[in-house]
């Protein structure tokens, strides 16, 4: 196939090594005839193995739990959390001090398979609506082949929030082949008023669900409150996307808070929401299945920040790696009499304990003790080489989970209703109103002490940084709120792509 017809999937993904989406298939060995040949077959390999994808199994792949792509890109270009170079550990070329730094390159390899991997699951979504397009069997269920377009499309337009917000201008792709020399970058603003467009078109046809159960037949799968949960931050962040400010537009954001508040609230207790059987919580709008089995989701977060006598006290490895930063300690309060409660809740510090015992550092007599104030980008040297930094225990620990910490019954939470409040908040603030009841229903439900005045910007931005801490939202939160101080808020288009098509223009404050 010549250049000029190269399958745009071939264009954007450019995939190579050993995760590559070239060598799959959404529907394993089945014959194309046999994949479609069906309603049953069409929904499962147009529209259900495209949730193989949400999360992943190796770097760069998924929304959430593997390393060096979304997540990564989110959380560890901020203030919110380190890898430290610690001696021999964690320098990995440069890597980790690139994203902390924001010195990394257009030809960065993690930058171009996270953009691959984005425009992956666009592509399935689009070749599954084509799928569905293309279905004329005589008993086809219209009504049921216009809900699983719906879902996709849905779907596509969120996988555009992650591109807009991460890569700005980006190709709007609409067929799974088209002529490589007519691809063209969208503008940002474009590509912003590309994905509410489609959210909002798919709206009315998707179920009206709450998927976090695994009795839901939606369980993971993308709904009327999933959708309106993305056109909350595509709309909160529309001034970043478009370089001017609506106000409608915060209004928006509150029409949907309302709704999503009418089949979702605060769980009882936070640490409900990443509990071993979280699947049950009332709070948790989307998440990663990870009942075994069903997806390929790994989530290496806590394997990689726990020192590895922690991690081998619970029968797991550990990598000894991602910690809080000391602008993190201070958010929190840390040992101060206004720590927030959270703080016990989401970070392992000083002394280690597994199951009442303590845990022993490498010379096998002295205690282990996490020195979360001692954390520095290159501890190489130090006394704290090996323990600075205070680690990441959000998530409850399986026992019966992989020794890598790859497989275990929680299930990876990518949106949640706090955020919804905080968001509503925010929304209210920057209207002129009072968002205290909002934040305070956040606050109280920790037993942290609520706000007695309208809150400001700031203070929501301080809470959303205690509240979602781990949870991939601080770049975003960081860039809205004017708090990001790197060269520039985006990352690069990848340079392969700038070579193939000279007439796309490169994100500012990178060569071509």
């Amino acid at each position: 196939m010549s250049n000029k017809h190269t399958i745009v999937i071939a264009v954007l993904c450019l995939v190579l090594g050993g995760c590559s989406f070239i060598d799959e298939s959404p529907h394993s060995a089945l014959t194309e005839q046999e994949a479609f040949a069906s309603m049953s077959a069409l929904k499962q390999n147009a529209v259900l193995s495209v949730y193989h994808y949400i999360g992943g199994d190796c770097d760069s792949e998924g929304l959430h739990g593997t390393g060096r792509g979304v997540y990564d890109l989110n959380s560890l270009t901020t203030d919110e959390q380190i890898i430290p170079t610690r001696g021999g550990d964690w320098y990995d070329g440069g890597y980790w001090n690139r994203l902390r730094l924001h010195t990394w390159t257009t030809d960065d390899s993690s930058i171009r398979d996270t953009w691959d991997y984005l425009f992956k699951v666009v592509m399935l979504c689009v070749t599954g609506m084509e799928r569905i397009d293309g279905y004329h069997l005589a008993d086809a269920n219209h009504v049921e082949l216009s809900k699983l377009r719906a879902e996709l499309q849905a779907l596509k337009a969120m996988y555009y929030f992650y591109l807009v917000d991460l890569y700005g201008s980006v190709p709007i792709v609409t067929r799974s082949t088209v002529r490589s020399d007519s691809l063209h970058l969208a503008t940002r603003a474009e590509v912003f008023r590309y994905a509410v467009s489609e959210l909002q078109a798919a709206m009315p046809l998707l179920a009206v669900d709450q998927a976090q159960h695994p009795s839901s037949e939606y369980y993971g799968r993308m709904t009327y409150y999933v959708a309106q949960f993305t056109l909350m931050k595509l709309y909160l962040n529309h001034a970043v996307y478009t370089g001017a400010e609506n106000t409608a537009l915060y209004d928006s954001v509150l029409v949907c808070a309302d709704r999503i508040s009418t089949a979702y609230r605060l769980a009882p207790m936070l640490a409900d929401n990443f509990a071993l059987n979280n699947e049950n919580s009332e709070e948790n709008i989307f998440t990663i299945p990870r009942e075994a089995g069903l997806y390929r989701a790994h989530y290496n977060y806590f394997h990689r920040s726990a020192h590895y006598n922690h991690a081998a006290a619970l029968g797991m490895g550990g990598e000894n790696g991602a910690s809080a930063t000391l602008q993190t300690l201070q958010v929190f309060g840390y040992a101060t009499a206004e720590q927030d409660p959270r703080f016990e809740q989401y970070f392992y510090y000083d002394t280690v304990y597994c199951n009442g015992t303590v845990v022993y550092a490498e010379d096998g007599v002295s205690p282990l003790v996490y020195h979360a104030d001692k954390i520095q980008p290159d501890l190489t040297g130090s006394p704290y080489e090996k323990n600075a930094g205070a680690r990441l225990r959000k998530y409850e620990h399986d026992p019966n989970g992989l020794h890598d910490a790859t497989v275990g019954k929680n299930d990876i939470v990518l949106f949640r209703y706090a955020d919804v409040l905080l968001m509503k908040a925010e929304a209210l603030t920057r209207l002129g109103r009072d968002g205290k009841n909002e934040v305070n229903e956040v606050r109280n439900r920790v037993g942290a002490q609520p706000l007695t005045t309208a809150p400001t910007l700031d203070d929501i931005y301080y809470e959303r940084w205690r509240e979602l801490m781990w949870e991939g939202w601080h770049r975003n939160d960081m860039i809205r709120m004017g708090k990001w101080t790197g060269h520039t808020t985006l990352f690069p288009i990848p340079a392969e792509l700038i070579t193939m098509h000279p007439g796309w223009k490169q994100n500012p404050g990178y060569t071509q």
